[in-house]
This record gives C-alpha cells, structure tokens and sequence, in this order.
C-alpha cells in the first residue's frame, strides 16, 4: 500500500503541475499579446507622431524660406527707397540752384530792360525835341518860291507830318514804359512755357511705352501750334504746313483750337500796328524764337531815315 499511495500522490502531483503549468502558459500567451499589442499601438503612436514633425519641420522650413524671403525683399526696397531719397535730394538741390539762377538772371534782365526802357524814352524824348526845334526854325524861316521844282527837305518833313494819321503820334514816357513793362512780362511767361514744354517733351521721349508714330503725330501738333502762336503774337501770316505734316498730324477741330480764340488788345499791338501790318507780306522765318532773346522795341520799325522823319514830324504829347 505505501508504494501505491506514493504512486496515486506522485501522479495527483503531476497532474496538479500540469494543470499549473497550462495555467501559466495561458497567462504567459495573454501576457504575449498584450504586449505585442502595447508594442503595435506604441509603434503606430511613434509613426503618427513622426508624420507630425516631419510636416511640422516642412511648415517651419517654408515659413523660414518665406521671412529670408521677405527680408531680402525689405533690404532690397529700403536700399532702393534710399537711393530714391539720395535722387529726390540731389534733383531739389539742382532746382533750387536753378531756380537762384534764373532770380538772378531774371533780375539782372529787369534791370537792364529797365535802363533800356530809360535810353529809349530819353531818345524818344530827345527826337521830340529835336523835331519840335527844327519845325520852330522852319516856321521862322520865309518859305522858298513854287518855281524852284523839287521841295526842299523841310518842306517834304511837313508834308509828310500832314498826311500822317493820328493813330502814328509818339507815346509818352510813361506810356512807353508800361509797353516795354508788358513786353518783359510776356517774355518771362514765354519762357516758362518754352520750359514746360520742354520738361514735357523730355518726359515723353523718355517714356518707352508710347509708340514712335504718336512721338512724330506730337513734335508736329507742337510745331505747328508754336507757328499759329508766332503769327498771331507777330500779327503776321501763317505758314502753309507741308503735306507731310498734314498726313502725320492729328490736329483737332476748328471749332476745339483754343490757339484760334482772338487774344486781347494790347497796348504793344497798338504801338507797332503800322508794322506789323507792314511785315505781314513777309511769312515768318522760324517757327519759335530764342529763349533768352531780347526783342527790341523799335526793331520792327520802318530805315533809320524813316524814323528820323516820323520823329520831327511827331508833335509833342
């Protein structure tokens, strides 16, 4: 009995660690693919995570590729801005040193128009009484026989200061300057026109975008406009346009010409009226004049041989 009892214990034994290990074995696999499925999840976690920082480093990388970007695009403006600056600063100190220029200029021209102005009143003045003492010596004088054939010179004198109108009288002094004043304010204004015009012209010749033809279809528009300009300051005939400058010119209508309008009446045009109506035979020679070019006022009047007898014959004002 003791060997069977050892026997039935050893096999009760067994069959308990049998058991037990079955036991284990079932929790070792449960353990197994917990572990396997912790690890699954942990390496789908770390993948998902990866992907995030690898698009968070893409993000980060083009966002640092747009601020280079940006910046260089600030310095390269701010540089730009400042050599905008340095220009702006030179060109207002040329204009300024222009503008003193041309004050000086201008009141260098005032003053000699000024004394101009005096020479010529005091001439005018002078031929007054010039032709006032010759008329009084002629009165004094007897007068010569008809039968001698030709007049004398005093005598071909007065009756030329007969068949004079009252329009062809000498001006005053005062008169004159006012003339001469007028005279010296339409230059300047000419002048700063011919300026404007030309910054103008420079502008758009510069321009690249305008095409050649509209370049040509302008000079010719302006050219044309300064010699209606000229004739009628002048009082002179207009010049014929070439048919060329007819085909390429785009003129607008008569009734759009603001050149066309009648200017006003100026003392200037009622001083020198005989002469010009004299030159308007003659068509002009140049379609503008200088810039700085100073336009006497006894220019246009008829030899110096006229001017002697239209002086003594004058009466006095």
């Amino acid at each position: 009995q003791d060997p069977e009892q050892r026997l039935w214990e050893a096999e009760r034994r067994e069959r308990a660690l049998h058991g037990r290990l079955a036991c284990l074995e079932e929790q070792n696999r449960q353990l197994l693919g917990q572990l396997a499925e912790s690890q699954s999840q942990e390496d789908s976690t770390a993948r998902k995570e990866r992907e995030v920082m690898l698009r968070l480093k893409e993000v980060v990388d083009r966002q640092r590729d747009e601020l280079r970007a940006q910046a260089h695009e600030i310095v390269c403006k701010s540089r730009d801005t400042e050599a905008l600056q340095e220009q702006l600063h030179r060109f207002m100190a040329m204009n300024e040193e222009l503008r003193h220029k041309v004050a000086v200029v201008q009141a260098q021209l005032k003053s000699a128009l000024e004394q101009k102005s005096d020479l010529e009143a005091a001439v005018l003045q002078s031929q007054r009484e010039t032709s006032r003492r010759s008329r009084t010596a002629l009165e004094s004088r007897q007068p010569e026989p008809a039968g001698e054939g030709a007049l004398s010179p005093s005598e071909e004198l007065q009756h030329q200061d007969g068949d004079r109108s009252p329009a062809h009288c000498c001006f005053s002094k005062e008169e004159l300057q006012q003339i001469l004043q007028e005279r010296n304010e339409l230059k300047t204004n000419l002048f700063l026109v011919q300026e404007e015009l030309a910054y103008y012209q420079r502008e758009l010749l510069n321009e690249e975008r305008i095409p050649s033809f509209f370049l040509d279809a302008m000079k010719s528009n302006i050219k044309k406009q300064r010699k209606k300009i000229r004739a009628k300051m002048l009082g002179t005939t207009e010049e014929s346009a070439s048919s060329d400058e007819e085909e390429g010119s785009w003129l607008p209508g008569h009734g759009t010409d603001c050149v066309d309008a009648q200017p006003p009446e100026s003392k200037i045009r009622s001083f020198f009226g005989l002469w010009y109506q004299g030159s308007s035979k003659d068509p002009p020679t140049s379609s503008c004049s200088g810039t700085w070019e100073i336009i006497d006022s006894l220019d246009a009047q008829p030899e110096p041989e006229g001017e002697s007898k239209a002086g003594s014959s004058c009466p006095d004002r």
